[in-house]
């Protein structure tokens, strides 16, 4: 491409092929700005990244943004449809992908994307626990089935995925571990009383289990989503308008938030350069959940 050629367009788009970067860098005339392929490098380039939930939502858009950053990808979700469509995406930028049904909750279906991530890729290099689920309802209304639904999935499933992902990433003492939490494990919100009691808990096992798995080159952290309603299991027409308005009149940037708003702080903390940050929760709710 001659200099006219590369400034006559506004914008060189993505790509993904092997080892290539996944922009061109290349800008327009008007933005007085440009840069090398060659100047741009992956953050996740050959890494096996496994998400949890990722056929949809903030999984699927952390699992884009992990692809163009160079990461192989396994998705799990209970919904082969959604599988599909994300597999497609994926191959977009030219990135390996396995799909797998498989439900967080049942320790089988653990063990099986656990073994078929190995048995493809030979590792597994990050976690994101982003597989959730949120029932709309009262404290007074909660009946046991869906309370020991929400659990079974947003508590017991985080800490079982973790554990058998980091038996694998012991061998090689490296490994990124990455809990999608939610603003609600900090602040008082009706509707939300089991979700945010397992948001807690994610919120405390970040903790405890980067105190026992940094020593041994395993970094653990969450991101405490916002409201977000870009996602398979919440509508905003299944929330009460009233308590709606109260979390979007309690967020400083007075908006819900957008899958796109937290896949650069997974990135970074899946890549080198969050090597030095481990056990911490980091909001990303508009201000929500600030002192």
């Amino acid at each position: 491409m001659t200099e006219d050629e590369a400034q006559a367009k506004p914008w060189i788009g993505e790509q993904g092929a092997g080892s290539k970067p996944v922009r061109t860098r290349i800008r327009s005339r008007e933005s007085g700005i440009r840069y090398k392929d060659e100047d741009y490098k992956m953050k996740l380039k050959d890494r096996i990244a496994i998400i949890t939930g990722g056929g949809s939502g903030i999984g699927k858009a952390i699992a884009l943004a992990m692809a163009k950053e160079g990461a192989n990808i396994v998705i799990t979700d209970l919904v082969e449809e959604r599988l599909k469509e994300t597999e497609k995406n994926i191959k977009v930028y030219g990135r390996d992908v396995l799909g797998l049904k498989s439900d967080v909750s049942i320790i089988a279906d653990i063990k099986n994307m656990v073994n078929k991530a190995i048995e493809r890729f030979g590792k597994i290099d990050i976690l994101v626990n982003n597989a959730g689920i949120f029932t709309p309802g009262t404290f007074l209304e909660k009946d046991e089935a869906a309370f020991d639904r929400v659990v079974a999935v947003n508590q017991k499933g985080v800490f079982f995925c973790t554990q058998l992902v980091a038996r694998e990433m012991v061998k090689r003492r490296y490994g990124k571990i990455i809990g999608i939490c939610s603003s609600t494990a900090r602040i008082g919100v009706t509707m939300y009383s089991d979700y945010a009691g397992t948001k807690g808990a994610m919120l405390a096992m970040t903790r405890a289990m980067a105190a026992e798995l940094s020593p041994l080159g395993i970094n653990v952290n969450a991101i405490a989503c916002g409201l977000t309603p870009e996602t398979n299991n919440f509508q905003l027409t299944d929330f009460p308008q009233e308590s709606l308005q109260v979390i979007v009149g309690m967020t400083p940037m007075r908006r819900t938030g957008a899958v796109d708003d937290y896949t650069a702080i997974a990135v970074l903390l899946a890549s080198d350069e969050g090597s030095f940050i481990t056990g911490q929760t980091i909001s990303v709710d508009g201000g929500a959940s600030m002192p």
